[in-house]
């Protein structure tokens, strides 16, 4: 079977055809049902069915006293937070080459959507390790990892606390913190600290070290890792050097985003 074939078999029509007519429309020119169903050759109920989907999550809007169809305001969402993943990742990559050269591990950057750990980008450590199971794209439970850790810390407790309500905070190890109030307890504890350790939280043998990074408006957006096996990284709570190193390369990073901190 060839890619294309292979390819063509997890296509679905119904999603195609929508994919088609953001793409038509994404000239920037508004076009009626009628001339949509023209260009792209689909009958106007069908037609009318995708656009009606499409406008329920706001990705196409329409003028009523034209009858014209458009891009909607959610695929400019998409788009900044497109871009802004990328600003970010091309602001970090200098920085994580250096701190994965140095300390030889792997280093992740990573973002955080609702209460999951994004990974934008992952550097493999000098080192044959095959422990870790996160890979770019791959998300992760925020409050069982570093990176998560991190960026919680920095987000309104009373966000962070209706959303916990929400979760099932499930144990992956011995070492998971899955009661609700130790877990904002300890927060509090990473914010005072400026970082957040991961003691084998997510997968048993992984330790962590992470750190957030902030935009020139003072938010954060991202948090940056390193992560060993607990075998070479150990005690990872006295291990100063890859903690103010850490620190350094997410500091480095704000700098890179416009961010300046009045205490430094």
């Amino acid at each position: 079977m060839t890619k294309a074939q292979n390819s063509a078999r997890y296509n679905i029509r119904v999603l195609d055809r929508a994919v088609s007519v953001l793409k038509t429309l994404s000239d920037g020119k508004p076009r009626t049902l009628t001339e949509l169903s023209r260009e792209l050759e689909i009958n106007s109920s069908t037609t009318f069915r995708l656009l009606a989907a499409l406008r329920s999550h706001n990705l196409v809007q329409s003028e009523d006293s034209t009858g014209q169809y458009r891009l909607g305001l959610a695929c400019l969402e998409l788009s900044k937070a497109y871009h802004i993943g990328d600003e970010i990742r091309q602001a970090a990559l200098p920085e994580m080459e250096s701190l994965r050269n140095e300390t030889k591990e792997t280093v992740h950057l990573g973002v955080l959507d609702d209460m999951e750990i994004v990974y934008l980008e992952k550097l493999e450590g000098l080192y044959a390790i095959g422990l870790m199971s996160s890979r770019v794209g791959r998300r992760a439970p925020a409050y069982s990892t570093g990176l998560g850790k991190a960026l919680m810390a920095y987000t309104p407790p009373g966000f962070i606390q209706d959303k916990l309500a929400q979760l099932n905070l499930n144990k992956f190890t011995d070492t998971t913190i899955t009661d609700e109030d130790e877990l904002v307890e300890h927060l509090k504890r990473v914010r005072s600290r400026g970082y957040a350790l991961d003691q084998g939280e997510h997968e048993q043998e992984v330790r962590c070290v992470a750190a957030p990074i902030f935009d020139q408006y003072g938010e954060t957006v991202a948090a940056i890792s390193v992560s060993g096996p607990r075998d070479r990284i150990d005690p990872i709570e006295q291990n100063t050097a890859l903690i103010e190193r850490t620190l350094l390369a997410a500091n480095n990073i704000s700098k890179n985003l416009g961010f300046r901190n009045e205490n430094t």
